[in-house]
């Protein structure tokens, strides 16, 4: 039996599954997701899309959006300071539309890099 994008949410991103905004979250994710492109791993791909918005957005961090959301370049002890790296990556000519900000949108990204494109331009995609 084929899970669907609630189920693997509730598997993935349990904070995500109990939250009263699951339902938007899913359908902006299906809005946002080419379910021809994806064929039958789409509920995946909506799943994964549904997560990295709710952690981008904040909804998932407490509120703050920023929280999970960078690396941490360094942390120093005294008078405690932490540093974020800056995403370089995202700034280069490889965009990948910010998918690569959180673990969900790295499986996302796994999960197109993983499609046959058949000589299709997948940057639409992103």
């Amino acid at each position: 039996m084929a899970l669907g994008p609630r189920q693997i949410v509730a598997t993935i991103c349990p904070e995500l599954s109990s939250s009263p905004s699951l339902d938007d979250y899913l359908v902006m994710a299906v809005e946002l997701t080419d379910r021809g492109f994806f064929g039958k791993v789409a509920p995946y791909a909506i799943a994964y899309r549904a997560c990295h918005l709710f952690a981008i957005t904040g909804d998932g961090n407490s509120g703050d959006p920023s929280v999970g959301t960078q690396q941490i370049a360094s942390i120093k002890e005294g008078d405690i300071s932490t540093t974020f790296a800056t995403n370089a990556k995202s700034e280069s000519k490889s965009d990948v539309g910010g998918l690569d900000t959180t673990k969900y949108g790295k499986m996302l990204l796994g999960l197109i890099k993983s499609r046959p494109t058949l000589g299709v331009n997948t940057a639409g995609l992103i």
